[in-house]
């Protein structure tokens, strides 16, 4: 399984999908971590990012804040996402994760000041 977390400059969580400069894709087999890359985010347009992810072969997402677009952009193709995910690094939050202890969507945003 492939997991995705939206990144800052700084390799934190982003606080909006949409304001990601980088992506952390992990390839996690039997609840281990056996692959890991950073990826430079694609240039920001409507759909960029959710058709960038599909195109990796992502099956998870991890983040914070996300428009109802992009989640069902996502899940239209397969795509789990859990987002309100705290600040951890993006290893700390695929654990957390592994261990179930993130929630399956809620962070929604509409696109304004708040979520960023």
């Amino acid at each position: 399984m492939k997991i995705a977390i939206p990144l800052t400059e700084d390799n934190r969580i982003s606080e909006h999908f949409g304001h990601a400069s980088k992506f952390f894709i992990a390839t996690v087999e039997n609840e281990n971590i056996v692959e890991s890359n950073y990826y430079v985010a694609p240039a920001h347009q409507f759909g960029s990012y959710p058709m960038w992810l599909i195109s990796q072969g992502v099956g998870v997402l991890l983040c914070k804040g996300i428009g109802h677009k992009a989640v069902e952009m996502l899940e239209s193709k397969g795509i789990e996402v859990f987002s309100n995910v705290p600040g951890y690094n993006p290893t700390e939050a695929i654990e957390k994760f592994l261990k179930s202890e993130l929630t399956k969507v809620g962070g929604f945003c509409s696109g304004g000041n708040s979520c960023h």
